[in-house]
């Protein structure tokens, strides 16, 4: 095992740290609201702030990174599914945030297909960079097709007992504040095969 992070390390971590943000402002949001004390909310996030050379386990790289995404992905699953338990109509709110949550890192609004299907993957969880989740099929200046060759987050809800489903609609509302500076939305007919392209 590699003793020496990379960037694609950084990456990674970024990515976690973008999602830890989400489930902090789900939190704050649902301690305004009144769903939950703002102490019961706590538990769910994580304070850690360090950078990664600070609080990574250097002689296990990739089994500390692949722990961070799996605890970022429980945690995320656990609290949108506590919120939603009995309360199917506060996913509107929680979307909300989702949304807002993606719009503070939307993409440049002058990039090409190409660029923005890589913004993408360096701000969305999707397992470990070695799982090659998302595979490219072709692309052109203002259209990226791809195919997804695994589902990495579903089974972080289902051992909730929440639906993945609810998953796919906040992680929809974040892309499409990453993509709210530009004119490009992302589509698909059956969750596997995806199109990046303008409106």
């Amino acid at each position: 095992m590699s003793m020496f992070l990379a960037p694609i390390h950084f990456m990674v971590y970024g990515k976690n740290q973008l999602q830890e943000q989400l489930i902090a402002r789900i939190a704050e949001r649902a301690a305004a609201e009144g769903w939950a004390t703002a102490e019961a909310l706590d538990a769910y996030c994580s304070h850690e702030d360090r950078p990664l050379d600070a609080i990574i386990d250097v002689s296990n790289i990739h089994g500390w990174l692949s722990n961070s995404i799996a605890d970022v992905e429980h945690r995320l699953a656990a609290l949108v599914t506590g919120l939603l338990f009995g309360h199917p109509e506060r996913l509107s709110v929680l979307e909300e945030v989702a949304y807002e949550e993606g719009k503070k890192q939307a993409a440049p609004a002058d990039a090409e297909a190409g660029e923005l299907f890589q913004y993408l993957t360096t701000h969305l969880v999707d397992g470990m960079p070695c799982d090659g989740v998302n595979m490219m099929r072709d692309q052109t200046a203002e259209t990226f097709r791809w195919d997804k060759t695994a589902d990495v987050h579903s089974h972080y809800w289902t051992e909730v007992e929440g639906s993945p489903a609810v998953y796919q609609a906040l992680r929809g509302k974040f892309i499409e504040g990453l993509l709210s500076s530009t004119d490009y939305a992302i589509s698909t007919d059956d969750g596997t095969s995806f199109i990046l392209q303008k409106n």
